[in-house]
């Protein structure tokens, strides 16, 4: 059982961050294209200065709370293959951007 937990809670650990990037992203996305509001400050590049902001907060809220997640439910013995696929679906978006990033 120990063994299973430690495996989810890396599973959780990463697969949470991943989507914390991911949320991270889609708020700053919202904020300024979709919704058009003003950016918190005067700096040239609002987009990057909130994302310095943000990014951190969310990954780190994510991975804490995947890794809690992925745990509990190891312990009481509950099914993890959805959180798994989701985690999986957003790592490989992650991967996917930061590939068309660099190339």
């Amino acid at each position: 059982m120990t063994g299973r937990a430690v495996l989810a809670g890396t599973a959780g650990l990463v697969g949470g961050a991943a989507l914390g990037l991911l949320a991270a992203l889609l708020f700053v996305h919202l904020w300024h294209n979709v919704l058009r509001l003003p950016p918190l400050n005067d700096d040239p590049k609002p987009g990057i200065a909130m994302l310095g902001g943000v990014v951190p907060i969310s990954m780190a809220l994510g991975a804490l709370l995947g890794t809690i997640g992925m745990v509990r439910r190891v312990r009481r013995g509950q099914s993890l293959r959805p959180w798994l696929i989701l985690f999986g679906i957003a790592l490989a978006v992650t991967l996917a951007g930061l590939i068309a990033i660099v190339s």
